[in-house]
């Protein structure tokens, strides 16, 4: 009677066990399987080419084909061609609605030869699908001759899911368009330099466009330039670098768009046969033209420095005065 009044806890308590981790896996299950559901679609695309210049007359056509890849998970994709204008002097952008200046609306600049895609009207695309798309832009007739600013928008839907839940992480990717409208195909590009100076030099100006410089730094110039003309250009040129003694060395400037109506700080490329200590005066002088085959406006400036070792001349004069301050307690003493 003992033995088998064992025998039936022994098996209640396997019974409960067993139902014990029934119901774990159950929950485990549970719990992994409404995280996966609940994770956010991941939302990576590749749009090429980024940027397009294209110079066109009015009542004239051309087509662009654009490679968008999908990197990530499927995704619902609306199209728009929003007008931009410069954000700062770094080169950002600044997207949008409605263009303050009178232009046509894009609707009828732009259009897709693709028959699947139209703007305004959302597609899908597929994860790893890879997909041309056909732009076509036609200027009307009766265009003004001037600068346009578009970006071309993918932009993704947010997808209802069951529950309501939205699940997919929204995003965007765009590539610029820098439309110039011309009768003739040669606008005349027009600019100033706004400011040239080096970025550190060691104090305030001695006197203008002359400053005081750490030998053992590195020089940082900063060239702002502002487009005054009614189409965007590039500086092509370079910044030279003289010293009294013979040293020398330049820096080329990188050709970055500056729009019209803007002004953007211009960044050098590379520097060749710059020493690593500098020592004495020197000038510094920049000169660019804003047409590649240098037919253009050529635009420069200059500035001059002077490269001391201030901080290891102003280590001495502390140890001296340190020194001719223990020399006078001792005489004292």
């Amino acid at each position: 009677m003992q033995k088998s009044k064992i025998k039936n806890q022994n098996f209640r308590l396997k019974v409960k066990i067993f139902t014990f981790l029934i119901v774990i896996l159950i929950f485990t299950f549970c719990i992994l399987n409404l995280a996966r559901s609940a994770r956010a679609q991941t939302f990576s695309l590749g749009l090429y080419p980024p940027l397009l210049e294209v110079m066109i007359m009015p009542g004239k056509s051309i087509t662009q084909v654009y490679q968008l890849n999908n990197y990530g998970d499927e995704t619902i994709l609306n199209t728009q061609i929003l007008p931009f204008e410069p954000k700062d002097e770094q080169g950002n952008i600044s997207l949008r609605g409605v263009t303050s200046r009178e232009v046509t609306p894009p609707k009828e600049w732009f259009n897709f030869e693709n028959a699947d895609i139209s703007l305004g009207k959302p597609f899908v695309l597929k994860s790893g699908e890879s997909k041309q798309i056909i732009l076509r832009i036609k200027i009307p007739e009766n265009s003004r001759e001037d600068d346009y600013y578009f970006t071309l928008l993918f932009q993704s839907q947010p997808q209802e899911k069951i529950g309501g839940s939205k699940t997919i992480q929204k995003g965007a990717i765009g590539a610029n368009i820098l439309l110039t409208v011309s009768r003739s195909g040669k606008p005349v590009k027009k600019g100033e330099i706004v400011e040239f100076k080096l970025r550190n030099c060691y104090i305030a100006k001695l006197l203008p466009y002359f400053c005081l410089f750490e030998s053992f730094d590195k020089p940082e110039f900063l060239l702002r330039v502002k487009n005054t003309g009614r189409t965007f250009w590039k500086p092509f040129g370079k910044i030279e670098v003289k010293g009294l003694l013979g040293q020398r060395w330049e820096e080329e400037l990188l050709p970055e768009n500056v729009l019209m109506d803007s002004i953007r700080q211009i960044r050098t490329a590379t520097e060749s046969g710059k020493p690593n200590f500098l020592i004495g005066p020197y000038k510094a002088k920049v000169e660019f033209n804003l047409e590649e085959d240098q037919s253009g406006e050529t635009l420069s400036s200059s500035l001059s420095f002077l490269a001391l070792p201030i901080k290891f001349i102003l280590g001495i004069l502390i140890s001296i005065l340190i020194l001719l301050t223990i020399l006078k307690i001792i005489k004292n003493r």
